[in-house]
């Protein structure tokens, strides 16, 4: 009776064990963009989650060490051939890669984003886009690079961090859509007209730094402020030399470069506590919960449940 018990124990365990391991390891995949290229260039789509990997050039692209991580979500690559079946030198101009956040995606600290992609021996310009109800972060450096027509196109939220830079390095570049850009670290927009943005709103705040070869202070949108006893005035910075992370771009003295102030406008009375100005951007977590890995431990608590109900049940029939 011993034995059957231990046994019905150890069999419990088990399944308890095989079946967790297999809920939370779900979907996970490893790819290599010279392995799938073919497939990129056929037309199918590759779709990441944030159990998911992408390498490329010998270092992680898209992962939870990688260039790119996605929080939650999807980010998908797929390869547009404008129209014209495969990828040769005589249709390669007008071919593009798309990059589209559904959910949260970081380009992490440290790290840059050169927004293009060489598939077959052709640097391909990337459209970025950030679909409703998504947001990218960026902690480190997202550059659109000269001489490609790479678009920026943000229909939720792009919120430069204080360590986080988008360079937009030609009039080609285009930034498009009407979801919130909000620049606390920095966005440098190179080219002569500004068309390069067209009416599209900044959302400059405290700290935050544009450097502009056009003048768009039209386009900037103060920071708000839930205190009566502060206000922000957009400023023209006195340092206006942006240094590229580029060594070819290099370093630059722009005509139109601009900050905020924070100006007090009231006596702060006095109380307890001393009031503090809050956070205006709630900052992206980086390693935010991942849903699937949460479902399968919530799952794994229930098998847990469900297997020890059953050996109690067993031992208590052997008794009886």
């Amino acid at each position: 009776m011993k034995k059957l018990r231990n046994g019905l124990l150890t069999l419990s365990f088990a399944f308890i064990m095989v079946m967790a391991v297999g809920v939370v390891n779900v979907n996970a995949a490893e790819y290599n963009l010279d392995d799938i290229k073919g497939d990129l260039i056929a037309g199918n789509p590759l779709t990441l989650t944030a159990e998911d990997t992408l390498n490329y050039n010998g270092e992680v692209w898209v992962g939870a060490n990688g260039r790119l991580t996605v929080n939650s979500g999807t980010l998908t690559i797929k390869y547009d051939d404008a129209g014209t079946p495969g990828l040769d030198a005589t249709n390669a101009a007008d071919d593009t890669v798309l990059f589209t956040v559904d959910g949260s995606v970081n380009l992490n600290s440290g790290k840059q984003f050169i927004v293009q992609i060489e598939l077959d021996g052709h640097k391909l310009p990337v459209n970025f886009t950030i679909n409703d109800g998504s947001n990218l972060s960026v902690y480190g450096t997202l550059a659109l690079p000269s001489g490609a027509n790479s678009v920026l196109v943000n229909y939720g939220t792009v919120n430069v961090h204080e360590s986080g830079v988008i360079e937009m390095r030609d009039r080609a570049n285009l930034y498009q859509g009407p979801g919130k850009l909000n620049i606390m670290g920095k966005l440098v927009l190179y080219g002569n007209s500004g068309s390069n943005i067209g009416e599209q709103k900044i959302d400059l705040h405290y700290q935050g730094q544009i450097y502009s070869e056009a003048d768009i202070y039209d386009n900037i949108v103060k920071g708000s402020l839930d205190t009566d006893y502060f206000t922000y005035d957009i400023v023209e910075l006195e340092n206006k030399y942006y240094d590229s992370i580029t060594a070819t771009v290099g370093n630059r003295e722009f005509p139109y470069a601009y900050t905020l102030s924070l100006n007090q406008v009231s006596d702060i009375p006095v109380v307890d506590e001393e009031p503090t100005i809050p956070e205006e951007v709630t900052e992206e977590v980086s390693n935010e919960e991942n849903p699937e890995t949460s479902d399968g431990i919530l799952l794994f608590l229930g098998l847990t449940v469900v297997g020890f109900a059953g050996t109690a049940l067993a031992y208590r029939r052997l008794h009886n």
